[in-house]
């Protein structure tokens, strides 16, 4: 099975969910690691990256290379320029999405599974090439995240608003289908009630959602806990469930994220006023 990777970074240290161990993520002699810039690594092993030119921080690409171990070798396969700097690349199982500073939204990938594109695909707009999302375009208001995983993508706007596309796992695999009534094309979902949501992490077969009041909301599968209800609670989540938690004492959730098969939340130690 196919499984893409998630990445976490702590101080100066990187661990990869969906990877093992020893698995080297920098080039010989340590001359450049892969996360030193926006990357990601898709399910079928593709590596994408953002490239700035050594002449001139204005020329924006970005780079694929087949493998991990061509990455190391410093041979990417395409190349391709960006009118802006490139914010945040993630990957799904069969390709990725890009984010630029200008909140332009990309998408690129096997041409098989062209309805995790998001977009329109023909001999000028290839699926394999980058190409603009063009209904996130026309929203109006800013993208400020994305995020990818198995064959679902999403987009958060700066509002609050989420909006996911993609298609449901293909073939023999088992992976629960998280989000029934998703299509092709980017369309607005609700949490709770129309909750105005701050962050999202999807994994291969669930998701998790931070809406602005600080909750906590997850939906889809549980077979190895994680949506947080135990690895008794077999059944999926089928429509999104707030769950209890709350941080310690002096800390804020700040952020949500999810691996292939796990969930995080993020806390943030909160600044005691000064009392006067």
């Amino acid at each position: 099975m196919r499984r893409k990777k998630k990445k976490v970074q702590q101080d100066t240290t990187w661990t990869i969910a969906g990877s093992s161990p020893g698995q080297l993520l920098h080039r010989e002699d340590n001359q450049g690691f892969l996360f030193d810039s926006p990357s990601a690594i898709s399910g079928d092993g593709k590596v994408l990256t953002a490239q700035e030119s050594d002449c001139s921080p204005l020329n924006h690409a970005i780079a694929r290379y087949p493998s991990l171990a061509a990455w190391k070798a410093n041979k990417s396969t395409d190349s391709w320029p960006c009118k802006a700097a490139v914010r945040q690349i993630t990957a799904y199982d069969a390709g990725f999405i890009i984010l630029l500073e200008d909140q332009t939204v990309l998408s690129c990938g096997d041409p098989r599974f062209r309805d995790c594109l998001g977009r329109e695909v023909d001999e000028s707009r290839p699926a394999n090439e980058p190409g603009v999302i063009q209904d996130l375009s026309d929203l109006g208001e800013p993208i400020k995240k994305i995020a990818a995983a198995g064959y679902t993508a999403a987009a958060l706007t700066e509002s609050g608003g989420l909006y996911l596309w993609g298609m449901a796992p293909p073939g023999s695999q088992s992976r629960h289908n998280v989000f029934q009534d998703i299509s092709e094309l980017p369309n607005y979902f609700e949490v709770d009630g129309d909750k105005d949501v701050q962050d999202i992490g999807l994994g291969e077969s669930h998701a998790i959602a931070l809406t602005t009041d600080g909750c906590i909301y997850i939906i889809g599968d549980n077979t190895n806990g994680q949506v947080g209800h135990g690895k008794d609670a077999q059944d999926p989540i089928s429509s999104w469930s707030k769950i209890d938690f709350t941080p310690p004492e002096g800390w804020a959730i700040i952020a949500v994220e999810a691996g292939p098969r796990s969930s995080f939340i993020v806390t943030k130690k909160v600044k005691q006023s000064q009392s006067s």
